[in-house]
């Protein structure tokens, strides 16, 4: 979850006009380095980057996409310098994003500096240690990584930062869920470079035609995991929602129980993998209800012994059903454990603490959080104070102490306000990979 204050926005601006003036700065001193003669290599990298950006693939939300051209920006650094580039990457952009896709000025105003930035830092530092060895040498591939580690840190952090700022968010966490990961990824893209510059340099400019058709083969690659999580994530969405639909008492309460689950492993700065996990798992936390009796759901008086034999196996019958699938076996553990409790009074193996997942840990706490807060057949919902005051008592015994001081402090802050039911679309993720842009 974010927020954004006054402070953020001012934050964001301030950060946004530097970052713009830096750009400037970075175009004005390269550009005095331009070599002469290659203004035929740059038309022709203008094209190449015009080609991969034009291609580029939305981020499922945050307002970014991902292009595969910084292998092109590898291979001109090599061959040409960072002068040369910043100039390809700064008619490339403005091409691109401002005449073909007309993108807002205030995008364009930030993506040129953007570019501009990461390739001219990352290329001078390929030039400082580019004595080190020749391009026909396989020690030049040193200075080629220290630039390329350059130029993922330079790229993924400016873009964590504003995105970090403009949404409220912790700059670091942004990092994180979305870039941390791709630092082993820059060993795939870096020998791809250096194999285009060799066969340019060596060869001829048709090489370049050899690379065009595996670039749009990695993004089309992408494309297809990003629409693959997506119909994953709308499938199991159908899922709960027909489930919940059964049961007016429940109508939205698993998507509900979702985003505050999201608010919190943001907050706690997991890695979206681990989100995404959590995001399966809360949305079919109830999916072994289907087995229970009706009668004993909507049941208004108290419960038999039997009735809750049979409503305490939802749990296992859920994780039985969800592991079936290769991609939910992380969440099925989730699903088994979320009414497990810290004291071991929960079921249905009785842990305790740190033998249950922090996953399950956070869905016992926001299960009956939006429980308490809603109307249930035996009573209508209790007012928030005496919800908050169910929390504190039994924090550490019920549930995981720190997950509900963290829901307390958050809602105490005006960050972990209650759902109602037509609040039920859940906070989704987004992953990216290569250049960033906004």
């Amino acid at each position: 979850m974010s927020i954004r204050t006054d402070k953020t926005r001012l934050a964001f601006r301030v950060y946004y006009v530097a970052f713009i003036i830096a750009g400037a700065a970075a175009f004005v001193y390269f550009v005095g380095g331009l070599p002469h003669g290659h203004w035929g290599d740059i038309f022709l990298f203008v094209v190449l980057i015009i080609i991969a950006d034009f291609v580029q693939v939305p981020l499922p939300s945050g307002g970014s996409s991902i292009s595969t051209s910084s292998t092109i920006d590898f291979a001109g650094i090599i061959l040409f310098g960072p002068a040369v580039m910043v100039v390809v990457e700064a008619i490339a952009i403005f091409f691109t994003e401002g005449v073909l896709q007309r993108k807002p000025i205030k995008k364009l105003a930030f993506n040129i500096p953007l570019l501009v930035i990461t390739v001219g830092i990352s290329g001078y530092v390929y030039k400082v240690f580019g004595n080190l060895g020749a391009p026909d040498s396989p020690i030049f591939l040193i200075p080629l990584l220290a630039a390329g580690i350059v130029y993922y840190l330079v790229n993924t952090w400016a873009i964590s930062f504003v995105i970090a700022f403009d949404s409220g968010k912790n700059p670091f966490y942004v990092w994180k869920q979305n870039y941390m990961w791709y630092f082993f990824h820059i060993f795939a893209f870096l020998p791809i470079g250096a194999v285009i510059a060799l066969l340019y340099s060596n060869v001829g400019e048709w090489t370049i035609a050899l690379f065009i058709i595996p670039l749009f083969l990695a993004r089309y690659s992408f494309q297809l995991y990003l629409d693959m999580r997506e119909t994953n994530i709308e499938t199991v969405t159908a899922l709960t929602s027909a489930i919940d639909a059964s049961d007016a008492y429940t109508h939205g309460h698993s998507s509900r129980v979702s985003t505050y689950a999201l608010r919190i492993a943001e907050r706690m700065n997991w890695s979206s993998k681990e989100i995404e996990t959590l995001q399966y798992a809360a949305l079919l936390h109830d999916v072994g209800k289907i087995a229970v009796n009706n009668e004993i759901l909507h049941k208004v008086g108290p419960l038999t012994e039997d009735d809750w034999d049979s409503l305490r196996s939802h749990s296992d019958i859920g994780a039985d059903i969800v592991e079936e699938l290769k991609f939910l076996k992380k969440a099925a553990q989730i699903i088994r454990c979320h009414h497990e409790r810290p004291d071991g009074k929960g079921y249905p193996r009785g842990l305790k603490e740190d033998e249950i997942p922090m996953g399950a840990h956070i869905l016992n706490v926001v299960d009956a959080f939006d429980a308490m807060t809603s109307d249930r057949p035996y009573r209508k919902a209790l007012p928030i104070k005496k919800v908050l005051e169910e929390l504190e008592t039994n924090k550490g015994t019920q549930f995981q102490r720190d997950i509900a001081d963290l829901v307390l402090h958050l809602y105490n802050n005006g960050d972990f306000p209650v759902l109602a039911e037509s609040d039920t679309i859940t906070e989704t993720t987004h992953l990216s990979r290569d250049k960033v842009q906004v």
